[in-house]
């Protein structure tokens, strides 16, 4: 299918890459309604909206500079001001319910596939990329879908199918704590009330303001992520060797598990460093949207359309044992359910939602441990989504 702009023209498919990921985010940030719908699925619309209509090529030596170079880069620019200790020590009790929410959602993929993957072919090779996503977030999808390489209309498929079970799961979290029926198994209790609390509330506000970010943070940030990218390919194709035995290959070499072990390994060896340091997170979030808007462009609207009803059967089914396993397994431990709220949150939609539900629920006291388990989160993501995968492949 011939385009308007051609393959080889890679400074206007440069320019409407940025452009997509810019006027994604302006969207979201401005109007509700994209907010809702969220930034990263109006990229993947618009790319396929771009491509569908003969604007974009569907192929190009640019996409393949983006899944080589922009895409390795968003693991080390999100995780290096990430310090585990801190996470250990400040989390409290919401790392542990945290834990098993995760735990439900790799038995509901596992669960899904099992009963799907008939009807949807690839499905263990998306299953992995959801898995992540369902502890961690975006960041974890992209890393997946990088190993696992699932066919790209499943891929926007199950993004569509997301967006759409994600924000009815949301309203059934959130309207939990006010329905009489729950309060019978979670009744208040004293740690309820402290919910509404916080240690330190100056800190927890520091969280929504802007910070400074000077060019010197910016080409240091950038400097640290292709170091990390650079070792990591490095180490990684050097381990890929069959010569080496399969437990060293599949761990040491593969590049999106390297990335996360130096991205993590970063903080704690350069502390002073890692905590000043401002504007990686932005650039990283700014990444995932290029991202988004790339798997949009080899998408067919058609077959998306076709594919999306049973992957929101897909993706319910994952999210029913996230809430399954969480509940009844926090009950028996005693969690609390404003405790138990926020892990099914955190896991399902990230660090920022949960922040963001913490503070409209008023539970300050969670506002910072949702933060903090969110982000541990994208750490262990890869790692049980990669897991996660090669157990389906063997299954199924």
């Amino acid at each position: 299918m011939h385009s308007l702009i051609a393959p080889d023209d890679h400074w206007m498919i440069w320019t409407t890459l940025i452009s997509i990921a810019t006027i994604s985010i302006f969207l979201e940030q401005r109007y509700k309604f994209f907010q809702k719908m969220t930034g990263a699925l109006v990229a993947m619309v618009l790319g396929m909206l771009l491509s569908n209509t003969g604007f974009l090529p569907v192929e190009s030596e640019s996409y393949n500079a983006v899944w080589d170079y922009i895409i390795p880069l968003t693991i080390p620019l999100l995780l290096m001001k990430t310090d585990v200790r801190r996470i250990f020590k400040e989390t409290g009790r919401l790392f542990g319910a945290f834990h098993l929410s995760a735990l439900g959602t790799v038995l509901g993929a596992i669960v899904a596939v099992y009963f799907l993957h008939a009807k949807v072919p690839s499905l263990n090779l998306i299953a992995p990329a959801m898995t992540g996503s369902y502890i961690g977030g975006s960041v974890n999808f992209i890393a997946l879908v990088s190993i696992f390489k699932p066919p790209h209309d499943l891929v926007n498929a199950t993004i569509v199918a997301d967006n759409g079970i994600m924000a009815l799961y949301f309203i059934l979290l959130i309207t939990l704590p006010a329905v009489a029926l729950t309060r019978k198994f979670f009744p208040v209790t004293k740690r309820t009330k402290t919910f509404l609390e916080s240690d330190d509330p100056e800190r927890d506000a520091n969280y929504w303001k802007p910070k400074p970010i000077g060019l010197l943070d910016i080409g240091i940030a950038m400097s640290v992520a292709f170091v990390i990218g650079a070792i990591s390919y490095k180490v990684s194709k050097y381990f890929s060797d069959p010569s080496f035995p399969v437990v060293l290959q599949s761990i040491l070499g593969q590049k999106y598990v390297m990335l996360t072990l130096l991205s993590i390994l970063f903080p704690i060896i350069f502390p002073k460093l890692s905590k000043n340091l401002n504007g990686s997170e932005e650039l990283g979030v700014f990444f995932i949207f290029i991202f988004f808007a790339l798997i949009g462009i080899p998408a067919s609207i058609r077959l998306v359309v076709m594919e999306a009803p049973v992957m929101l059967l897909f993706c319910a089914i994952i999210l029913t044992f996230n809430f399954l396993i969480t509940f009844f397994l926090g009950k028996l431990f005693r969690y609390e359910l404003e405790e138990l709220v926020m892990a099914a949150v955190v896991t399902s939609g990230g660090p920022m939602n949960g922040v963001a539900i913490a503070s409209s629920k008023g539970w300050h006291a969670l506002i910072v441990p949702s933060l903090l388990a969110g982000i541990w989160g994208y750490i262990i993501g890869n790692f049980i989504g990669y897991i996660t995968g090669i157990v389906l492949q063997y299954l199924f």
